[in-house]
């Protein structure tokens, strides 16, 4: 009788070990009392990527990232599976090729018979498409919340603004009414209207303009902005004759891009420095490949591309109001105050960014980055 309990005994013990050698979705690991790995199942080797054999009686620090073994988390996890009998714990994990994945772990400490601990299990479940969604959702949220944001702030300011020339024409309207003989003034009342119109038309154009940018990717083709900006220079060819403009460029890159959205994108900045400029304009238009900071990790860099001009310049604390629509920091020159907002969406939806800097009489310089396209 004892001998078929002990047969049933290890039938039972080998289905158990075989039922959770069989299980793929979860890695479970058998760890020794300092972290070294003693067992190993198919899940641990689909969402780890190593074989049995290359793991077998390495520590199961491997898969942490760099920063994680520096704070020690491994380990201090170890230790409060010894103190508390359990520690649970999500992060980043590292498989054997070098990629991540977002892990939920738990480790169990094993008693021996006189509860002293024999070693440790450690069950993760790979919840990286979980992770993914929840970041995804959170973005989707932030955008909609600043989407909004935007949309109460343009309405008003639209609407003031579309409401100012609307005004002036009826209140020069009124005028030519009181004045109707009199040829020169009312010739001159219209003249003003006529400005009014103009000025309403323009705004309707950049309005329409700001909110029509496409976010469609599949519109994105590689793009040589050498030709952009020689397209922007030939469209401006009159204007920079009358002003003795000088454009230099030097070395631009091929960026991923919408070719009729990176052609506005320069050719307001360019139009900017030739309009807001007492002198002969001066503009320098350059390249150089950076590392973008926030994915060192990664390897990514971007193309930094300058544009600097000799012109008015402003003081650089109106820096962040330059990008906002309807802000204009001069009114000694015409215009509808949306241009470089339409830049900074441009640049964005371009996965880039744009920053100024600037100084009342010396100039303003704009750098725009672009994701490199053999990112």
């Amino acid at each position: 009788m004892s001998d078929s309990k002990n047969t049933q005994t290890i039938i039972s013990e080998q289905r158990y070990q075989r039922m959770i050698d069989e299980v793929q979705d979860y890695a479970i690991i058998l760890l020794d009392v300092d972290g070294n790995i003693q067992n190993w199942n198919k899940g641990a080797q689909k969402i780890k990527g190593y074989s049995e054999k290359e793991i077998l009686g390495k520590n199961f620090s491997i898969f942490y990232l760099a920063e994680d073994m520096a704070s020690r988390l491994p380990f201090n996890l170890i230790a409060e599976a010894s103190n508390n009998g359990r520690a649970t714990h999500e992060g980043w994990r590292v498989r054997k090729d070098g990629t991540t994945f977002w892990g939920y772990v738990v480790i169990t400490a094993l008693h021996g018979e006189n509860d002293e601990i024999i070693g440790f299990t450690k069950v993760t479940r790979d919840l990286t498409e979980r992770k993914l969604a929840e970041e995804q959702k959170d973005r989707d949220a932030k955008s909609i919340e600043l989407q909004n944001k935007q949309l109460e702030e343009f309405a008003y300011v639209t609407s003031h603004d579309l409401q100012e020339p609307i005004r002036k024409i009826r209140t020069f309207i009124n005028l030519a009414k009181k004045n109707i003989g009199d040829v020169e003034n009312t010739t001159k009342y219209l003249d003003k209207m006529d400005s009014s119109a103009e000025k309403m038309v323009q705004l309707i154009k950049d309005v329409l303009a700001f909110s029509r940018l496409s976010h469609d990717q599949s519109e994105f083709i590689d793009v040589d902005l050498n030709t952009t900006i020689a397209d922007v220079v030939s469209e401006f060819e009159v204007l920079i004759t009358e002003r003795k403009a000088v454009i230099k460029t030097l070395g631009l890159p091929i960026v991923k891009g919408i070719p009729v959205q990176l052609h506005q994108l320069f050719s307001n900045l360019i139009s900017n420095a030739i309009k807001f400029n007492h002198e002969v304009p001066q503009i320098t238009i350059t390249s150089v490949v950076i590392p973008d900071a926030e994915d060192i990790l990664q390897n990514r860099t971007n193309y930094a591309i300058s544009i600097a001009d000799n012109g008015i310049g402003f003081a650089q604390q109106y820096a962040d109001q330059a990008f906002q629509p309807f802000k204009r920091l001069t009114s000694e020159f015409e215009g509808t105050g949306i241009g470089l907002s339409l830049c900074k969406r441009i640049v964005e939806n371009h996965k880039g960014s744009i920053s100024v800097q600037s100084e009342p009489g010396k100039g303003t310089t704009f750098q725009i980055k672009f994701p490199r396209i053999d990112n």
